[in-house]
């Protein structure tokens, strides 16, 4: 029996408070305590797997090649020299020299067999995939869009533009970790959403069987209507903003993960262990989404102008984001999601994102 679908991994946001939504944050208190957006069920029966790319190929000491027929090269033996007939007797007596025997002569060149490597085991897909060598990423001067969240239209407006300059930002890491890129869908739902991964599902996510990120428009919506009357409204409307940033490139994440074999991997083993080792394979594959967004993001901060209020805010919703706002430990601790979303946004390189190497304390 093999492991099940892979689940749709959830957003970064997955706590939610009395009335649904995080209040906004309040100015210079840093007691303050949000809570993000509901936590989106886990989706079991996913009915068919989108097969991602093939085992990646790798070089150095963490080559994995692609395997290679096997040839084998064998000559048959040939026959050697039979007797020759002896006269029939006669009726003198003869005297006979004793003779050599006939004798066969085999050759055979030996046989070579090029040995076919083994397959790449799902531990070193996620430990030690090439994603990881590929350096920092380039900026593709992504600027933020004008669109506000204020109709379905602008925060669709808002989330396909995050979206293109995603599709620009990965196209050459994901070949060089030896992927195939692809473009994802992104869709704005209002409500609930039926998708291959499952149906009605609460709150943004990603689909890795029809490679489709699902984005909670109703939601966003919603908050910013509320946010919008507040005395600090603009803190609170470029919190949105932080939110509505950081979900969709987390989203894209794990359609990185998806296409370079990490997905599907970790699945694998999730389902070879039960408790919370089984848990920490999915709180590392979260929270190495949430850095691969961040790569993305401080890659472009100049552009994007990530700094000033709008950089504060993704602060702010970064540590206030964890496994304590919802009812299961599988997206990562308030205490750790700072780091890896840190790590992500310093270095713009995806080998500060290799979260399955690193100390269980530090994907608790």
């Amino acid at each position: 029996m093999g492991p099940p679908p892979m689940r749709p991994p959830m957003g970064p946001g997955f706590g939610f408070g009395s009335n649904g939504y995080p209040p906004p944050p309040k100015k210079k208190s840093k007691a303050a305590v949000f809570v993000l957006v509901p936590l989106l069920l886990l989706v079991v029966g996913v009915v068919g797997l989108l097969t991602v790319s093939r085992i990646l190929k790798h070089n150095g000491d963490d080559s994995y090649t692609q395997p290679e027929p096997t040839y084998t090269a064998t000559t048959n033996p040939t026959e050697g020299p039979t007797e020759e007939p002896t006269d029939p007797p006669s009726s003198a007596p003869i005297t006979t020299e004793p003779t050599e025997p006939a004798t066969t002569t085999t050759t055979t060149e030996p046989s070579t067999t090029r040995t076919t490597p083994p397959e790449p085991s799902d531990i070193d897909l996620v430990a030690k995939n090439r994603i990881y060598k590929t350096g920092v990423q380039k900026t593709v001067n992504c600027r933020e869009s004008g669109a506000r969240a204020n109709s379905v239209t602008n925060a669709r407006k808002y989330y396909n533009n995050i979206l293109s300059c995603l599709v620009r930002a990965w196209p050459a890491q994901v070949k060089l970790a030896g992927g195939r890129f692809v473009a994802p869908h992104l869709l704005g739902f209002l409500g609930t959403a039926t998708t291959p991964c499952g149906g009605n599902a609460p709150s943004s996510f990603y689909c890795p069987t029809n490679r489709t990120i699902y984005m909670d428009a109703a939601n966003d919506i919603e908050q910013y209507k509320k946010y919008v009357t507040y005395s600090n409204r603009t803190e609170a409307l470029a919190f949105l903003r932080a939110d509505m940033t950081d979900t969709v490139a987390h989203e894209f994440g794990h359609h990185i993960q998806n296409m370079t074999g990490i997905l599907q991997a970790e699945t694998n083993l999730e389902y070879q262990y039960t408790g919370d080792k089984s848990l920490e394979f999915s709180r590392r594959t979260e929270l190495q989404a949430t850095c691969f967004g961040n790569v993305f993001m401080g890659a472009n901060r100049t552009s994007y102008k990530i700094t000033g209020q709008l950089k504060a805010q993704l602060d702010y919703l970064h540590s206030h984001e964890g496994d304590e706002y919802g009812t299961q430990r599988d997206h990562g601790s308030r205490a750790v999601v700072p780091r890896w979303a840190n790590a992500g946004f310093s270095t713009r390189s995806p080998r500060a994102c290799n979260t399955f190497t690193a100390s269980p304390k530090y994907v608790r």
